[in-house]
């Protein structure tokens, strides 16, 4: 699995730069060739900690979560299919 995240935050992350990045790692969610869900981590102009993923059997995804909202959004994917 590859767990590469980008762009690496150094705190000088200016707003279109992580536009970027969020763009990037959901062109690379949908392109894997897998059938689990694919998480990564983000964050805000503040430094908050905030997630997002994939899951390509659904095509559902979920953005700028946090990390309650995730776990929910896992727990009802999982009990969906």
């Amino acid at each position: 699995m590859n767990s590469s995240y980008w762009p690496i935050n150094n705190g000088n992350t200016t707003g279109l730069v992580a536009q970027l990045g969020a763009l990037w790692q959901n062109l690379l969610a949908h392109l894997e060739a897998t059938t689990e869900p694919r998480v990564w981590k983000a964050s805000d102009t503040s430094d908050q900690t905030l997630w997002n993923a994939y899951d390509p059997i659904t095509q559902m995804a979920i953005d700028h979560a946090s990390a309650d909202e995730l776990r929910t959004w896992l727990e009802e994917l999982h009990y969906r299919n």
